[in-house]
């Protein structure tokens, strides 16, 4: 089971030192030491200011000559033209950083998701922690958030310069302003928490909203939603979420600017008494005029700077707490064994269940309980059943998609705790009802059942021969280079029945001692369904296979039949034998056969 745990913001914010410095540490070296020299320039450049006005005074009663007002004028403006010289050579480094960070980023989120357990896409909290750590790595929010920390970085080092020089004229004075502005601070710390977490709680309301629009907006739902006129109830929804969220975030805006108001007038008081205290020691003749309007300047600075910092903290923080969703989603542990005993290279063996029970994430109750039977190798097995009576899932269980809750399932006398996953899914293929349709051509659709043979031309056939998907290629103008979608120039839209045989073709291009077929034949017709049938037979030849159907019919093309019922099994035995049992089966055949005979079904008047 996935365990989701806080790392803290101070953790998070090393963590993403590192990470920087760690992916390019030449660049980032060199980009932080720019950033940070970005900072110093003001409190230099205060300090010639100063220096300039006290040589222009100089330069005025006579005592000294306008070179050295020269020097310092362009010593300022060298340090200017640094300054400003610097910032496209920074930007250039950050860019180059931020592709490298954002490549490593979603190569790991990638990477983590395929080797994470199915049973965690089941979880709602970890889909919002997925929602989460997929909108930090979206296009530009990367480069936002680097942008961010070095900005944050270049006004924490201004404020310290600038500080430091005013400790060097008056250290009281630089004490009682950093008293003063403290607060305002430390407050927007907190408040930019209290906001994270109030949208942290957003998160599931704002993936129904996003669900909404989609459905408003995708090209999927827009038969239905036109059939049925179902915007204006769509649209009523979505706004009425929009609004919750909107309010819930309004009040917490509103309360924080107030706070900010109040400690914002409190650090201008603070900057009006010092700028009067400054006018008093000059005054009293122990600070020069030139002084006074340097450190006018610099209280001023640091005003602006501390604004600036409590401007940016509230965003920084949050981006931060954004990146700690980013760590804890790349911390989760790979729930796919991998170091295990492989599967046997010929084949699985005989598989032996017992006393399985299966209770989804977040659930009370089992989706299966009890079960217990052996598939022996190289059999097929009809597995049926009404809806809801746990086909799937045991058939997910079977393929280590997902864990067993309690009892176990054996593969030639390996458990599945003791077998490396990976290796078990190279040896079986499976086409369930909700079958990916890839946004591709129809040669990689194929392709993708094995996706390192992906360039085999003879495999693809072949397997597009035994799944059928031969026959959708032949109807293509561009055959099995056909792009199979609307979406993108030159693509084509495929019916339900040819998008079956692809999955299967998909199948078939696997090559697996275990073969699973959910439902392979929903969205085909008569001929089609037999015609599907027959290749599975012939297909199936020495190979494990378990075929799930509403569908009674195929059940004679199986050696036994496995009959569900509220997720347990309840009966198992041949066709002939199940009906002469006369038990469910023999009553769910009974049911199905009756809409074929003309005088059960009434003629329309």
């Amino acid at each position: 089971m996935v365990s989701i745990k806080r790392l803290g913001v101070f953790v998070t914010l090393f963590r993403f030192v590192k990470w920087i410095v760690v992916t390019d540490p030449r660049r980032a070296l060199i980009s932080i030491g720019l950033n940070m020299l970005q900072g110093v320039f003001p409190a230099i450049q205060i300090y010639m200011a100063s220096r300039i006005f006290g040589q222009m005074m100089h330069v005025y009663d006579g005592t000294s000559g306008v070179r050295p007002l020269l020097e310092w004028i362009a010593a300022w403006a060298s340090i200017s033209l640094l300054s400003t010289l610097l910032r496209p050579v920074e930007a250039l480094y950050t860019e180059r950083i931020r592709q490298e960070m954002e490549d490593s980023l979603l190569r790991q989120l990638q990477n983590k998701a395929a080797r994470l357990r199915l049973e965690a896409f089941e979880r709602s909290d970890f889909q919002d922690l997925l929602t989460r750590a997929r909108r930090i790595a979206g296009p530009g929010q990367f480069l936002n958030l680097l942008w961010e920390f070095y900005r944050m970085l270049t006004a924490v080092v201004r404020m310290v310069s600038i500080a430091l020089l005013v400790g060097t004229w008056n250290v009281w004075l630089l004490l009682a302003l950093v008293i003063v502005a403290l607060p305002e601070p430390i407050a927007g710390f907190i408040q930019a928490k209290s906001a994270f977490f109030l949208k942290r709680k957003q998160t599931e309301p704002e993936r129904v909203m996003s669900y909404l629009a989609g459905t408003l907006t995708s090209r999927a739902a827009a038969k239905e939603v036109r059939t049925f006129d179902a915007s204006p109830w769509l649209l009523r929804r979505w706004e009425t979420l929009y609004r919750g969220v909107a309010d819930t975030l309004y009040r917490q805006e509103r309360a924080q600017q107030y706070t900010r108001a109040g400690l914002s007038g409190v650090g201008m008081l603070g900057l009006a008494a010092g700028a009067g205290w400054t006018a008093w020691t000059v005054a009293e003749g122990s600070l020069s005029a030139a002084g006074f309007g340097a450190m006018l300047f610099a209280l001023q600075s640091m005003q602006d700077g501390m604004q600036q910092i409590v401007g940016r903290l509230g965003f920084f923080r949050d981006r931060l707490l954004q990146i700690e969703d980013l760590f804890i989603y790349v911390d989760l542990q790979p729930e796919e064994p991998v170091g295990g005993e492989a599967a046997d290279s010929s084949g699985l063996g005989d598989i032996r269940v017992e006393q399985l029970t299966y209770r989804y994430p977040q659930s009370d109750r089992d989706s299966l309980s009890g079960i217990s039977f052996t598939l022996r190798e190289g059999e097929r097995i009809a597995l049926v059943g009404s809806n809801g009576s746990g086909k799937t899932t045991l058939v997910k269980v079977l393929l280590g998609l997902y864990e067993p809750s309690g009892g176990s399932v054996c593969y030639g006398g390996r458990s599945l705790a003791q077998l490396d996953l990976k290796r078990l899914r190279d040896r079986s293929a499976a086409v369930f009802q909700d079958f990916t349709r890839y946004a591709f051509t129809l040669r990689d659709n194929v392709g993708l059942g094995r996706a390192e043979r992906i360039g085999d031309e003879r495999a693809i056939r072949e397997a597009s021969a035994l799944g059928g998907a031969d026959e959708v290629a032949g109807a293509l103008s561009d055959g099995f280079e056909t792009m199979l979608t609307r979406q993108f120039t030159g693509g084509t839209d495929l019916s339900g029945g040819q998008w079956q045989r692809v999955a299967i073709s998909r199948a078939f291009m696997r090559d697996a001692p275990l073969v699973v077929l959910d439902e392979p034949t929903a969205a085909l017709d008569p001929k089609a369904e037999t015609d599907v049938f027959e290749r599975f037979a012939a297909m199936a030849g020495s190979r494990t296979a378990v075929l799930v159907s509403h569908r009674l019919g195929m059940a004679r093309l199986c050696d036994r039949v496995m009959v569900m019922q509220g997720g347990r099994l309840i009966e198992l035995g041949t066709h002939d034998e199940l009906l002469a049992a006369g038990g469910e089966y023999a009553r769910l055949w009974s049911l199905q056969s009756q809409w074929y005979r003309e005088s059960v079904i009434p003629a329309r008047p």
